[in-house]
């Protein structure tokens, strides 16, 4: 059976001049909004959370943990990695990289960008599928 993870979160742990990111497609088509510790749709209905390195779905139950770069999945097995601009799966063979705004898949083809909204101190966080 092929095994699919929905939906990470990969966070980027840094603090920059932002309160809000915007998360865009490949054509710069607005999917979605990262704020004050919530993830939300592209209509701001708000559909996770990241708080203290758990990362939560709508209801609050923690659905994984962002550690030193690792991302875990919620009984703390270690399925990614974030590491110098490279996302990585579990075995640590590059998927991505997230570089001056943009999101790109394995081969550096740009698939989305993220980019403020507003200015305040806040920590940058990016969608990243693995499927």
């Amino acid at each position: 059976m092929k095994k699919s993870i929905a939906l990470i979160l990969f966070v980027l742990g840094v603090t920059i001049q932002l309160n809000a990111q915007r998360m865009m497609d490949g054509s710069r088509s607005t999917v979605g909004y990262i704020e004050n510790g919530r993830v939300m749709n592209g209509s701001r209905s708000t559909i996770g959370y990241i708080e203290n390195g758990r990362i939560m779905n709508g209801s609050r139950s923690t659905i994984g943990y962002i550690e030193n770069g690792r991302v875990m999945n919620g009984s703390r097995s270690t399925i990614g990695y974030i590491e110098n601009g490279r996302v990585m799966n579990g075995s640590r063979s590059t998927i991505g990289y997230i570089e001056d705004g943009r999101a790109m898949n394995g081969s550096r083809s740009t698939i989305g960008y993220y980019e403020s909204v507003r200015g305040e101190d806040a920590a940058l966080f990016f969608f990243f599928f693995f499927l």
